[in-house]
């Protein structure tokens, strides 16, 4: 459907991107290496700055095969995973409190619905206690774990903590904080929603790969060079976001970060020129099917 060129530059585009964020990841050094953080807190910002940076790759893989939809997922789970990390970092004074909230509180709460998942389950076999369903069981909590984690976690307490570092609570509160890194973090909501769509598969997400797909040539080829421009352009920002934040929480020198905005920039430039090619196209061309 798409022609040699298309798929030519569509590859080009993500491995330079891909180039790009593997050349800026080695900053993240100062960050991991901390000295002021405790063993645990530490493994904390690596578990998600390694999540983050993984996710981030296969979405630009994906992009390089012009697979754009299931790319999309992939960076909303960038994005979450930069607003968590961004949100620990935010504030020296808050952290402890942010990092006990995410990595233990949460930490708990998953335990217990997980626990609560693993049991419908094995309810519904006729044989749960053969070795086959061991794996599940291994998942369950003890009688005192379970009792424990209920007690911590009611339902309100849950839902608060939930909500406070869900998408919503967490681009809400960095967006409202005055924190100036985070003046246009707003501006990512629609892409996450998008995204939202595609994963839950509702009908917008089911429908609207098959509306481009629909389109005329010139349209859908435009269309899904923005469309990846802006892809690739996001895991770059968040991936600078990411080294801004821990830069500024551990005090590290941040000459380094010169060169890693360049390439921020520099995929920038690729969006808006896929961008205004597709408007061209769309809105100041004669229109076509």
């Amino acid at each position: 459907m798409y022609t040699e060129d298309l798929i030519a530059k569509q590859r080009e585009w993500a491995e330079r991107g891909l180039m790009s964020a593997r050349k800026l990841l080695p900053l993240m050094a100062p960050v991991s290496t901390y000295p002021g953080w405790t063993r645990e807190e530490r493994e904390t910002i690596t578990y998600l700055a390694s999540a983050t940076a993984r996710a981030s790759e296969s979405a630009l893989l994906l992009c390089a095969y012009g697979q754009l939809w299931d790319a999309e997922v992939l960076v909303r789970s960038t994005l979450e995973g930069s607003l968590k990390f961004s949100y620990l970092l935010q504030s020296p004074m808050a952290f402890v409190a942010r990092h006990r909230e995410y990595a233990k509180e949460l930490f708990g709460i998953a335990l217990l619905k997980d626990h609560r998942k693993a049991a419908d389950l094995l309810a519904t076999v006729q044989n749960p206690e053969d070795d086959e369903w061991r794996p599940l069981r291994d998942r369950l909590l003890s009688n005192a774990e379970l009792t424990e984690l209920s007690a911590r976690f009611g339902r309100g307490a849950r839902r608060e903590l939930e909500t406070r570092w869900g998408f919503t609570g967490l681009i809400g509160a960095l967006s409202r904080s005055g924190d100036p890194l985070f003046q246009t973090i707003g501006g990512m909501a629609h892409g996450y929603s998008l995204a939202s769509h595609v994963q839950h598969v509702d009908m917008v997400g089911a429908s609207i790969p098959l509306d481009r797909d629909r389109r005329a040539p010139e349209r859908r080829e435009s269309l899904h060079l923005a469309h990846q421009g802006r892809l690739v352009s996001d895991i770059l920002i968040l991936l600078y976001l990411r080294l801004t934040v821990g830069y500024r929480f551990v005090g590290a020198d941040i000459t380094p970060l010169v060169e890693a905005k360049a390439l921020v920039d520099a995929a920038g430039e690729w969006q808006d020129d896929a961008y205004r090619a597709w408007m061209d196209v769309e809105y100041r061309k004669p229109a076509s099917i």
